[in-house]
């Protein structure tokens, strides 16, 4: 490639439908199959609720879900599992059977890899069948909930969670960097079932409000400026979600799968972790060349940080006159100013594997406010 001749293998032409079934030959593409069927969950749960003295409600249920036929892109263009043993033949230099067929690309060379040659489709490169409803998941969980509806000046609602979800890959969301890398071997989709990167074995929630008792019957400026003001509390505390073990460098050459490193069979969770060393790195290896690793997709042990957060707010209505009244309010978030420490490196290989180099969250935050309602 040169600035004078910068398109060496040729530009690619929008042809329309003018190909017919020849369209994209020698290119990446992708498809929605018309075989896909609409994903499906099948939900059931047992759930006991009883009233108990002082106005409290305990709700105790078993919940479970299964997902079925979710939409999951996948790649049907890898190299077959068998042909790996080939190893550095699949690099060699082959002649192209597809030159003069197609006009751009790496597929418009004289040679091409034997290793092109040998994929299901060899006149394609990557193929992606679109949300080929290939994914499943399953949600077990024990949800207890204590409720008190508002009584002598304090209402409360705090729930527990203890679940546990499975999948074969939930992915990654916009915002979050939880996903546990991509799908290492696509003819061995029963190894990628794991612990999903949404799973939180703990979790618990809690959201108190209470009216302060205090000068609230007064007349007079102690009533009117002191009294009925309410303090609120919401809790949150759970568990860090599952983290994957991806490779800084794949070595497969297995066209269109990927490659995680190997795995001695040692728990790499640690009871105490650093910021330096989050989990044991010492039990993954390098696998041989033209192999798939051993290591799962998820680790149940091997967690990101968990998070304590407690926010706090003191609020009171000021009435002025029958049209005006005030609100004046006082918040502070993460008030116990609880770090939560962002996921660590999990590109095997790289310099920061292991290593927690950043925060999730934001140190506490104070805010006031005055706000007049008419």
């Amino acid at each position: 490639v040169t600035l004078s001749n910068p398109y060496p293998t040729g530009l690619n032409v929008a042809s329309g439908s003018s190909l017919g079934a020849a369209t994209l030959l020698g290119q990446d593409i992708s498809f929605y199959d018309r075989g896909n069927v609409t994903p499906y969950t099948a939900q059931w749960n047992l759930d006991i609720q009883r009233e108990l003295p002082a106005g409290l409600l305990i709700d105790a249920a078993y919940v479970g879900t299964r997902g079925l036929k979710l939409p999951l892109d996948r790649q049907v263009n890898q190299l077959p599992d068998a042909d790996l043993a080939l190893g550095n033949n699949l690099r060699t230099l082959v002649p192209n059977p597809f030159f003069g067929q197609i006009a751009g690309g790496s597929l418009a060379a004289a040679t091409v890899s034997r290793a092109q040659l040998l994929r299901p489709y060899p006149q394609y490169t990557a193929m992606t069948s679109a949300a080929a409803g290939w994914g499943s998941s399953s949600y077990h969980a024990l949800q207890v909930k204590v409720e008190k509806r508002y009584s002598k000046n304090l209402t409360m609602l705090a729930s527990y969670t203890y679940s546990k979800m499975m999948d074969v890959g939930a992915g990654t969301f916009g915002g979050e960097t939880l996903g546990g890398g991509g799908i290492q071997d696509w003819d061995n989709l029963g190894a990628e079932r794991s612990p999903s990167t949404l799973d939180q074995t703990h979790r618990f929630i809690m959201n108190v409000v209470y009216s302060l008792p205090f000068f609230s019957k007064q007349s007079g400026f102690l009533g009117h400026v002191l009294g009925g003001w309410q303090v609120g509390v919401i809790g949150s505390f759970y568990s860090g979600s599952p983290l994957g073990i991806s490779s800084a460098v794949n070595g497969t050459f297995s066209q269109s799968g990927g490659q995680r490193p190997n795995w001695n069979g040692t728990d790499p969770g640690k009871s105490s972790p650093t910021l330096s060393q989050w989990f044991d790195t010492t039990v993954f290896s390098t696998p041989a060349a033209y192999a798939f690793g051993n290591t799962p997709r998820t680790f149940n042990s091997v967690r990101s940080d968990k998070t304590h957060n407690v926010d706090f707010s003191l609020h009171k209505n000021i009435r002025i006159n029958e049209r005006l009244h005030m609100e004046a309010r006082a918040e502070a978030f993460n008030l116990t100013n609880t770090p939560v420490f962002a996921p660590p490196g999990t590109s095997y290989g790289s310099n920061t594997f292991g290593v927690v180099s950043s925060q999730a969250n934001q140190p506490r935050v104070l805010q006031m406010a005055l706000k007049l309602l008419f």
